[in-house]
């Protein structure tokens, strides 16, 4: 609506001197703008976007396979503590029956006082381990009932067995499988991004052009608002060219090129660090799996001396140095056995983390194809 008011010479019927004109007009119109994206600039502004995206899916991939590994690896650490609980339940066993007999046989007088406070000495060192393997049990049992998202009240009961390690690992794992690695592959695409913003940073100084165009309809009365007679539009445009920024476009270009410099060598330690894990997984795999085997023959070694020694000492045909020792051998044999078990198991979740997954063949999901920014840098 529109109002207008003449004001000059008198005119009849104006009463004041005064001709007020009121008319009334309605339209209805549509605007749109567009850059024509010659020079790549919008587009490369899109593949950053992109691979961010595809670094951040990455990154929750990864933050789902590392809670997967370090829950196993809590749930082993908790078998092991169990299992270090009963050993050290049976130690404290023996070695009360083992003073027992030394009580008895002192009280006869074919021992002496030191014997006895000797035996009674090793009983409460064993009884103090015991209590201290109990605290290591339930604080294990907290941590991996948090990571299962319960309350961690130490009620949930690990098992008593470990499990036996899988299928072999096979030889000559291809190097490939590491691309697998979802920390890898969230640096590639941020690598990318990266370049991608040199680019986008680049096509900033040259000129830009847009199109503008508006329909739509105008007319004076409210009804012919849809009519296609009274259509009315317009279309213009224009060229801008940057000229005087102060050099923030050309300080956006370093900023930029910096940034690409610093993805690149995220880039390379993250594949260096992976390829170091891997070895040292696979190092760890061989050398344990010989330890395993070695404690194995010193534990049943150490059982059987033991017993022997325990039923020599008995029979007084030996001193009560023999006996402890070979107990004590027999206790530490166990537990390294117990112990070596479950790092076998770490390590094998530990390489499959490296690898980030099995022995299968890789399977990528970030399609777009890795460009590194050394041009203009």
């Amino acid at each position: 609506r529109r109002k207008q008011n003449f004001i000059g010479l008198p005119i009849p019927g104006s009463g004041n001197g005064v001709l007020t004109s009121t008319s009334s007009s309605f339209g209805l119109s549509l605007d749109v703008s567009w850059e024509l994206d010659l020079w790549n600039r919008l587009g490369s502004g899109a593949s950053a976007a992109l691979a961010d995206v595809q670094a951040a899916r990455a990154d929750h991939r990864g933050a789902r396979l590392s809670l997967a590994g370090q829950t196993a690896k809590t749930w082993f650490a908790a078998v092991e503590a169990r299992r270090q609980v009963e050993l050290s339940e049976a130690t404290v066993e023996n070695l009360k029956t083992s003073s027992e007999v030394v009580r008895e046989r002192y009280r006869r007088g074919l021992r002496h006082a030191l014997d006895l406070r000797r035996t009674l000495s090793d009983l409460a060192g064993a009884e103090a381990v015991l209590q201290q393997r109990r605290l290591v049990l339930d604080g294990t049992r907290r941590r991996l009932e948090v990571l299962l998202g319960r309350y961690p009240a130490a009620a949930l009961s690990p098992g008593l067995n470990l499990p036996e390690l899988p299928e072999a690992i096979p030889a000559g794992l291809p190097a490939e499988l590491v691309s697998r690695r979802p920390d890898l592959m969230a640096a590639e695409r941020r690598l990318a991004a990266s370049y991608s913003r040199y680019t986008q940073a680049k096509r900033a100084l040259y000129p830009r052009i847009s199109l503008t165009g508006s329909a739509g309809t105008s007319s004076r009365d409210l009804e012919n608002l849809l009519n296609g007679d009274f259509s009315v539009w317009n279309l213009a445009g224009n060229i801008l060219q940057p000229l005087f920024q102060g050099g923030r476009i050309r300080g956006g270009i370093q900023l930029a090129a910096s940034q690409s410099e610093q993805a690149v060598s995220a880039y390379v330690q993250s594949v260096l660090s992976a390829c170091a894990e891997v070895e040292t997984a696979l190092a760890a795999e061989s050398l344990l799996a010989k330890r395993q085997a070695a404690l194995e023959t010193a534990t049943e070694q150490a059982l059987a001396a033991r017993r022997l020694a325990e039923d020599r000492y008995a029979g007084g045909l030996v001193d009560l140095n023999t006996m402890l020792d070979a107990q004590r051998g027999a206790y530490a044999s166990e537990s390294q056995l117990i112990a070596v078990r479950r790092q076998r198991l770490e390590n094998r979740v530990n390489l499959h983390l490296a690898l980030g997954g099995g022995f299968a063949g890789p399977r990528r999901t970030a399609s777009t194809t890795l460009t590194t920014p050394t041009e203009g840098l």
